[in-house]
């Protein structure tokens, strides 16, 4: 993989990780330190499905993919098309994680929250109001993605003018 290839994926993944959840989670070990109890396992998953999380997941790799390809200008040069599918062969290898990500991000609610707060942050998005903010999440990402593409392209042409990426 090249330089440029890891950077951007790795740009796109803090992106990601920024838009989706408010807070990033470092550990040396994917492992949970302690199990976590059942019932707040539970609240976890319903709060992640009521938010929208696998959408979401989904939606902002989607925008990440099709972001990428026109930075590299995918469309225009041989260069583009090669750098796009290496980035987008990366994107399917980290989506394919998707339900381990899943069952970690509700291990983490379930450390952090109890079921009882996660079950009135349920119901707050089940309300008109959450319900509202759910359904403008996509929009708000896709506007979010924008923004942080304009400022990945500056990155990406200033390794165009350094002589780190491909050039058209």
């Amino acid at each position: 993989m090249t330089a440029f290839v890891r950077l951007a994926f790795a740009v796109a993944l803090l992106a990601f990780s920024g838009q989706t959840f408010s807070r990033v989670t470092f550990a040396q070990d994917a492992a949970p330190a302690v199990t976590a109890d059942p019932a707040r396992i539970a609240a976890a998953k319903d709060l992640l499905e009521v938010t929208g999380v696998t959408k979401q997941l989904d939606g902002m790799m989607d925008a990440i993919k099709k972001g990428f390809a026109k930075g590299a200008n995918a469309e225009n040069t041989d260069a583009g098309k090669k750098i796009s599918a290496e980035f987008d062969a990366n994107m399917a290898k980290f989506m394919s994680y998707k339900e381990d990500m899943i069952n970690d991000f509700a291990v983490l609610y379930a450390e952090t929250f109890t079921a009882e707060e996660m079950k009135t942050v349920a119901d707050f998005y089940r309300s008109g109001t959450g319900a509202k903010f759910i359904s403008l999440t996509p929009e708000l990402m896709q506007k979010g993605s924008a923004i942080g593409m304009k400022y990945s392209q500056k990155v990406i042409e200033g390794m165009k003018a350094n002589g780190a990426a491909p050039k058209p």
